[in-house]
């Protein structure tokens, strides 16, 4: 029997204020010729868990599960400060920004969805998770210098935001990027 699956993951939103704050960083970045896949500023979120093809019959025991990990978390918040890449700015890959205030907050966040899921028998991410906001992915070494260069020359940081819930999103891979909707949200207490 044929399961209807959709691709899911778990995230924070971002507020328009920040995403206004990055689309503004990015189009710096794209004045440089480059071959980089820049992150849409409507897209951008910070994830806390990647669940990929989901049965959709599996989303209520997400809904719960998220409901049972948030129960003893109080709404926090974040500030995103330098633009850094992984692995590093010598061999960059993905380009993201660094999150300053409240990253003990959202690591606790994250490692509590982390273990409810877990035991729900979702996969465990094998992966130490780091803290980040991508903003864009490097698909070939052209232009590439220039970027990296301004990136350490440049200081960037946003205004602290509130993270006062987590979302379930569904991610539609289309030719012109993805497209996000929020399936769900669970209110941190």
């Amino acid at each position: 029997m044929f399961m209807e699956t959709i691709r899911t993951f778990v995230a924070i939103e971002i507020p328009d204020a920040v995403k206004n704050q990055v689309a503004v960083l990015e189009n710096q970045f794209k004045k440089i010729r480059t071959d980089i896949k820049w992150v849409h500023p409507q897209n951008i979120h910070i994830t806390l868990k990647f669940l990929g093809n989901t049965s959709i019959n599996r989303l209520e025991e997400i809904y719960d599960g998220l409901q049972e990990a948030v129960d003893s978390i109080r709404p926090f918040h974040l500030k995103l400060q330098q633009v850094g890449a992984f692995p590093d700015l010598d061999r960059p890959r993905v380009f993201w920004i660094n999150i300053d205030q409240g990253r003990e907050a959202l690591m606790t966040l994250q490692k509590r969805i982390e273990e409810i899921l877990y035991a729900r028998r979702f996969v465990r991410e094998e992966r130490p998770f780091s803290p980040h906001l991508t903003i864009g992915r490097v698909r070939s070494p052209r232009g590439l210098r220039r970027v990296t260069d301004q990136v350490r020359s440049i200081t960037f940081n946003t205004q602290t935001f509130p993270v006062d819930r987590v979302v379930v999103v569904k991610s539609d891979l289309q030719s012109t990027g993805p497209i996000y909707t929020v399936l769900n949200h669970t209110n941190l207490v």
